[in-house]
């Protein structure tokens, strides 16, 4: 199988859509943030769908999405990424805590996802949003190891000489060495990663992977 993992920029979005961005992300330094999020961090997420599929490893959707962020942080922990890592973090947190969470009282965050996720309701961008920052926040919360994590779908790494730590700038220009890079370097950890490119587009909002 082949995927494409598909990922728009910010800087090519029209006004409408870099506005939507900044509501959620905050505009603070937004075009860094964006680029830290979407075409750094999230290439791993979304390969991470895609070694989730290789693997054949079943979930329900909310916990694919809590797991291939399990991933993504624990790949770039391994790689000793922590500045990057903490950067991702304090974001998040400042937007979290600035967003009303959307989950009714005593009800907890998975539950109330996995409630809504085939509904209406989770097409709503601020609902899906917090959903999405508050996975990859609790998988930066949680700190477990990629050896852990990969073991969960049943696959055993070893730890090779030869890594590669990609310490390119952060910007759209640079996701496609940043993807090339992961990939390369988890299949030398005897990870079974399938054929993936990356296609950047001028949509801001689309951001996914599929089988090609």
């Amino acid at each position: 199988m082949k995927y494409v993992i598909m990922s728009g920029r910010f800087e090519s979005g029209n006004e409408e859509q870099q506005q939507g961005y900044k509501m959620l992300f905050g505009a603070e330094n937004i075009q860094y943030f964006f680029d830290l999020y979407f075409h750094w961090y999230n290439l791993v997420h979304e390969m991470g769908h895609c070694i989730v599929e290789k693997q054949g490893a079943k979930f329900t959707k909310v916990d694919e999405e809590m797991y291939v962020n399990s991933l993504a942080v624990a790949y770039y922990r391994f790689m000793g990424e922590d500045e990057r890592l903490g950067q991702l973090s304090d974001r998040l947190t400042n937007i979290l805590n600035q967003v009303p969470a959307p989950m009714p009282e005593g009800e907890d965050f998975v539950s109330f996802y996995t409630r809504i996720w085939n509904t209406e309701a989770i097409n709503n961008v601020m609902i899906y949003g917090y959903f999405q920052l508050r996975s990859v926040l609790e998988a930066l919360k949680k700190e477990k190891t990629l050896a852990s994590v990969l073991k969960e779908i049943g696959v055993d790494i070893h730890e090779p000489g030869d890594l590669e730590k990609c310490t390119a700038e952060i910007k759209s220009e640079n996701a496609v060495h940043f993807l090339e890079t992961a990939r390369k370097n988890l299949i030398a950890m005897g990870v079974g990663v399938p054929e993936i490119r990356l296609e950047l587009l001028d949509d801001p909002m689309v951001q996914c992977a599929r089988e090609e």
